[in-house]
């Protein structure tokens, strides 16, 4: 099993209901810009952070959860620049000492690791920028040892449909 990881919704609730349906995971995170009540399903069973079109005060901006052997930092990414550069929520991840950084805020699916932290943004279901479906992330963690984890990132259209394009195979630091 897994996490699921999307972000952007922007009001849609019928196809996050699909998607989270779809797959058997551990956990399911939304990076922000969900826009509806946090408190309804299938939202209430998720690890929420507010973006910037989100209007409750009530979800955190950013969270740490740990899963397995994995740090995770989860933001929306408004407040890092995400947009310009990854330079920002880079130095926030090592402050925190996060190796997988989850957020959204710009639509575009991006997935690579630098200095071993993994960046992953699962794109959007809504509103896709400079890929041209929409789209979702699962995270799977695969092998680890006393200095690595193996992890394996794999992206899905709104459908359900693999998207070969996106994703692959990690080594991070534990």
């Amino acid at each position: 099993m897994g996490i699921l990881v999307m972000s952007d919704s922007h009001g849609l609730v019928r196809e996050v209901e699909q998607v989270v349906k779809r797959h058997s995971v551990d956990l399911i995170f939304h990076c922000g810009d969900f826009c509806v009540d946090h408190t309804r399903a299938p939202f209430s069973g998720m690890k929420l952070v507010r973006g910037n079109c989100d209007t409750t005060k009530a979800v955190p901006t950013e969270a740490m959860t740990k899963w397995r052997d994995l740090n995770i930092l989860q933001t929306h990414g408004h407040l890092f620049g995400v947009k310009s550069s990854l330079l920002r929520l880079h130095y926030r991840a090592e402050e925190t000492g996060a190796n997988v950084v989850l957020f959204g805020h710009s639509h575009l699916p991006v997935c690579g690791v630098e200095r071993d932290i993994l960046f992953v943004n699962p794109g959007s279901l809504q509103m896709p920028r400079g890929f041209e479906v929409p789209t979702y992330a699962l995270i799977e963690q695969n092998e680890s040892s006393a200095e690595k984890v193996e992890v394996s990132v794999a992206y899905y259209d709104v459908r359900g449909n693999l998207v070969t394009q996106l994703g692959g195979n990690y080594s991070l630091r534990r």
